[in-house]
């Protein structure tokens, strides 16, 4: 027999990052909160494991960044890109200053997810939230048009009830597909991530590699005197290469790395040290991000391409504009439609402009000889290459490189 409902101010579904955010937000503001996933936690996760620098104030103020500088993270000073012809530029997160002269931001974090997310997931249990792990949904229904939401697990038991659901899920959102708010969009990308060791000449700095219409990203999970663990995430076209890399995820990965200029002659002494692990459907598009009782946070409010790195920032950031609107729209009493669209315009004012830049990254990556010409140009105009890794790095506006004389200089 099935028990009764369990009833919440708030329900979330998915205690990565976005999730738990949203959960400690929601339960330091006095809300019943509960967050199901259907992990247990530590788990591995495929990603590129970057925080970009305006991340860290976030995880400080969500009471989880003591936990993560206790593992002695990697940080990273800035990224080197390396375009198809082996051209080569730099960008540092420390050159761009305040107004008094100062570094406003000086390095991102490369944090493995087995301890990021635990790092979230237990400050979101410190902040009053109920953390459920190995918790498949099932069904989530709503009743009528302004009832509670019920969330049936699978096997069935005990169900959940809430006012408000806010679907953190990630970018393949059963949430949001069941609610027929996601929509797919047009690139058909795949990612492969691994842990190797052995990589030759890293440093403190992320590297981007581009060659074949493909792109890797490095970042060291370890400083220099502690050791040489790598996140290695490289992304492919779907059609051309999903055929080959089918049932040999890891073959191809090692395999590919050799085609990039930037990494020919490091790679002879790696070992792999976690096994790759593949997700598709990389970009992913949200009809909207709010409706009546419902908000999407995080990868599940849209995914486009993985280059710029800024995917855990865009989850701590859009929890914490979603954690606002809930508040208030609890305590108003109304979860409608216009109340919650809120999020909606808030989150547009947040990424505003940075969907026309990883568009225009995305398109150099499938336009080799433009990649080299971008190359080319950061190489000579470091300040420009610095305003971009200021911009992906969360800590400048979009409106930074889409000015008409940062372009007239890119393209010119």
């Amino acid at each position: 027999m099935a028990r009764s409902p369990e009833f919440y101010d708030i329900a979330i579904v998915g205690a990565g990052p976005a999730g738990a955010a949203a959960a400690i937000s929601l339960a330091r503001a006095g809300w019943r909160v509960v967050v199901v996933d259907k992990a247990v936690f530590p788990r591995d996760k495929p990603c590129a494991e970057y925080l970009s620098p305006a991340a860290e104030p976030l995880l400080r103020e969500l009471g989880a960044l003591a936990e993560i500088e206790d593992e002695r993270p990697a940080r990273l000073r800035g990224f080197r890109v390396f375009a198809p012809n082996g051209g080569t530029f730099q960008g540092d997160f420390a050159a761009t200053r305040d107004g008094v002269g100062q570094s406003r931001f000086a390095t991102g974090l490369a944090v493995p997810r087995l301890r990021l997310d635990v790092a979230l997931v237990g400050a979101a249990r410190r902040a009053g939230a109920e953390v459920r792990e190995g918790w498949r949904l099932g069904r989530v229904e709503r009743q009528g048009t302004g009832g509670l939401w019920t969330l049936t697990p699978s096997p069935e038991e005990a169900t959940i009830s809430a006012r408000l659901l806010v679907a953190a899920d990630g970018a393949h959102s059963v949430v949001a597909r069941r609610l027929g708010l996601h929509t797919p969009g047009q690139l058909r990308k795949v990612a492969l991530v691994a842990h190797l060791r052995g990589i030759a000449g890293l440093g403190e700095y992320g590297e981007m590699h581009v060659a074949g219409r493909r792109y890797v990203g490095l970042a060291p999970l370890e400083p220099p005197e502690v050791g040489d663990l790598c996140n290695v995430a490289l992304v492919v076209d779907e059609a051309r290469d999903g055929r080959a890399l089918a049932g040999r995820a890891e073959s191809f990965l090692l395999e590919t790395l050799e085609t990039f200029p930037g990494l020919r002659g490091r790679l002879a002494g790696v070992a792999v040290a976690r096994s790759a692990l593949a997700t598709s459907r990389v970009d992913v598009r949200a009809r909207r991000r709010s409706a009546a009782g419902l908000l999407l946070v995080g990868d599940a409010a849209g995914y486009y391409d993985p280059f710029t790195g800024e995917g855990i920032y865009r989850a701590l950031s859009s929890a914490r504009l979603a954690a606002g609107v809930a508040d208030a729209a609890l305590r108003d009493g109304d979860l409608g439609v216009r109340s919650l669209a809120r999020y909606d315009h808030a989150y547009h004012d947040e990424v505003r402009g940075r969907h026309m830049i990883e568009a225009l990254i995305q398109f150099g990556v499938q336009v080799p000889p433009l990649m080299n010409h971008f190359a080319r140009v950061f190489a000579r105009r470091k300040e420009m290459a610095d305003t971009l890794m200021a911009v992906t790095g969360d800590f400048l506006p979009a409106s930074a490189v889409l000015r008409p004389g940062y372009l007239l200089r890119l393209l010119g």
